[in-house]
């Protein structure tokens, strides 16, 4: 892998964070949390916020993106650095529930480190395409092995693993499309939001 690239901005480049759209400009972004959720009934995010990561993992997301090119596909980003006042709202909005939300009183949620990325798959022309449920599903269809019996679905979810393993991240059991980079440990640290947006 080359080496990481440093974002344009000087803020996001200080706390050691990226736009993926900077490292990759195919990429799609929709960032859930800009709205309501199955887990949040209101928003998360700022309409303007970016989908950020440690430069490092961007890179691995653009070489999954590579990969999944080769089927038609390209990566639609649903999550990627989230905040940890975000990330304690919805811990509180899941009713504590962590196999699908990590508890940050006990060890941070690598979204927040910026090494942790919700990704799905659209065609090349930005379409969806059938994956197992949508986004924050909290059913046994979300699980990671689950063996779907649409072909259509379970050709695109390997498809999307295979890619993103290949890449260097490891999914998440109880979700599809949430993965983390495999080098996570070298980033223990979360990142505030006032580190990234401060005020004034």
């Amino acid at each position: 892998m080359s080496s990481p690239p440093i974002s344009s901005d000087p803020l996001l480049a200080k706390v050691g964070l990226i736009d993926v759209l900077e490292v990759d400009r195919t990429l799609k972004v929709d960032l859930q949390y800009k709205r309501p959720s199955p887990i949040s009934s209101r928003p998360l995010y700022a309409q303007d916020f970016q989908a950020l990561l440690k430069p490092a993992t961007a890179l691995r997301l653009k070489e999954a993106n590579r990969l999944v090119k080769a089927h038609g596909y390209r990566i639609l980003v649903w999550d990627a650095y989230r905040p940890p006042s975000a990330q304690l709202e919805l811990w509180n909005a899941s009713g504590y529930n962590d196999t699908y939300v990590a508890n940050p009183h006990n060890a941070p949620s690598q979204h927040s480190c910026g090494t942790a990325v919700d990704v799905t798959l659209v065609t090349s022309r930005g379409k969806p395409v059938k994956m197992p449920t949508g986004f924050d599903s909290v059913t046994p269809e979300a699980a990671s092995h689950y063996q779907h019996s649409d072909p259509e679905i379970a050709r695109n979810v390997r498809i999307l693993q295979s890619a993103m393993r290949r890449a260097g991240f490891y999914p998440l059991p109880a979700e599809w499309w949430h993965y983390i980079d495999r080098d996570y440990r070298q980033y223990p640290e979360t990142i505030p939001l006032s580190a990234v947006r401060p005020r004034g």
